[in-house]
């Protein structure tokens, strides 16, 4: 086990130096080493590339209003509260009427209060997905560590992303910011 967290590691810090068809062939490789079900590994992988290409995607584009078609609609709501908490726009929350809304759905500590969606840097650069780790996966949605990189700002992003399935694709239902 500590030598496959070492290689993610590796893998994890050469992210931003490797092209694109690298990196995604060892997230692919990363989540099918870190699982013993051929099944749940194509499963898992298939979340990571979901999670990696709307990631990027999303910041290549900047297209912000694309962000309701990644969320579910309850998540998208929750964000954009916690994005707008004490501004001074129609219907923002308090702190603490936002703590008190969404506290009993999720983690409000860690909803990334007044910052934006994925990352909590206002500019930004070359958005990448360096990691993607399994962590849980029930038959509703699979949760997963994930590092976003921003390879141009040399920041990295720690988060845990929920992804609820929805057929054959996936909307992002939870995002804790540890960063």
């Amino acid at each position: 086990m500590k030598k496959i967290l070492y290689a993610l590691m590796i893998i994890g810090l050469s992210a931003c130096q490797n092209a694109k068809n690298n990196t995604e062939n060892s997230l692919k490789d990363s989540v099918v080493a870190t699982n013993d079900s051929t099944a749940k590994a194509i499963d898992n992988a298939s979340a990571c590339v979901w999670l990696k290409e709307n990631v990027e995607g999303f910041f290549k584009k900047g297209d912000m209003n694309a962000m309701a078609n990644l969320c579910t609609p309850a998540y998208y709501e929750y964000k954009m509260d916690a994005t707008n908490v004490d501004l001074d726009l129609d219907g923002s929350l308090t702190e603490s009427e936002f703590h008190a809304k969404y506290a009993k759905d999720y983690d409000t500590k860690l909803a990334g209060i007044g910052a934006g969606f994925l990352i909590s840097g206002q500019d930004y650069g070359s958005i990448t997905l360096s990691t993607c780790d399994v962590l849980h996966e029930d038959a509703e949605s699979i949760t997963l560590k994930s590092v976003i990189s921003d390879c141009d700002y040399q920041t990295d992003y720690h988060r845990e992303i929920v992804l609820a399935k929805e057929g054959n694709s996936f909307k992002i239902k939870d995002v804790k910011e540890f960063d």
